[in-house]
């Protein structure tokens, strides 16, 4: 599992980390394949009483489905396949039985910045820049970043950025709810370890209750919208506008 790492320290503390620098950290289905497994294999390790996601290197901490991916699902039924592979990495996230904190250290763009919603906190480095700009791909987020991202900013802000595609700073980001908390890069994992020092003095089943209880009507509400969006996803990707712009966005990057 080349794409994910991670270590537990003796406290219980788990640092999990998306190893693709080379390409900002995005997702390809390895990158899923293996996010995937060591989720649950974490999930059932008793040592772990918190999670910390982050992004390897200094630009990114995921800007979301690699490009390549996109341009080579060859049929509805591959897109389709992607994309709930997609929702089930988020779920895992959202889901995950001790708290997640995304430590994010550089670019969250698309389902990279998803996944981060689906966490319970969010620590940013003050150069970083997030953003959804799918629309501007002909693509369309994954269902369960939507509701995050809905639950989390509003349909005002939700609409904004999501309509608009446009890259906002780590500023504008924690004035609309999106982000908890702003830190100078040299402190990003200080101040993160310290905020995981201090939600595992609490009980551990109080913990998982509380996230339980304040995530269980959003659950709901995914499980009914999350097939029918990766059917609009899959149908999305196979049209001539998705390979245009795709291939236009291609060139514009190399």
């Amino acid at each position: 599992m080349n794409t994910i790492k991670y270590k537990i320290n003796k406290i219980g503390i788990c640092l999990l980390s998306f190893n693709r620098p080379e390409k900002h950290n995005s997702f390809n289905h390895e990158f899923l394949n293996d996010l995937n497994t060591t989720l649950n294999l974490l999930k059932n390790e008793e040592s772990v009483k918190i999670l910390i996601i982050t992004g390897v290197g200094e630009h990114a901490f995921s800007t979301g489905a690699d490009l390549k991916e996109l341009q080579n699902l060859a049929s509805i039924e591959d897109a389709r396949t992607y994309a709930l592979l997609l929702e089930e990495t988020s779920e895992q996230l959202f889901n995950f039985p001790t708290p997640v904190i995304s430590a994010i250290n550089g670019y969250a763009l698309g389902g990279g910045m998803g996944y981060a919603a689906a966490t319970d906190y969010r620590i940013i480095v003050d150069t970083a820049k997030v953003g959804f700009p799918a629309i501007k791909l002909g693509a369309i987020l994954p269902v369960t970043c939507t509701l995050y991202l809905k639950e989390l900013i509003g349909m005002s802000h939700s609409k904004d950025l999501l309509l608009t595609g446009r890259i906002i700073n780590a500023m504008e980001a924690k004035e609309m709810g999106l982000i908890n908390q702003i830190v100078k890069a040299p402190d990003l994992m200080k101040e993160t370890y310290k905020l995981a020092e201090n939600i595992i003095e609490g009980s551990t089943d109080a913990i998982s209750y509380t996230k339980k209880t304040l995530n269980s009507l959003l659950s709901v509400h995914i499980q009914s919208q999350k097939l029918y969006a990766a059917d609009n996803f899959a149908y999305l990707s196979q049209t001539k506008e998705w390979k245009n712009r795709i291939g236009a966005f291609g060139k514009k990057k190399s």
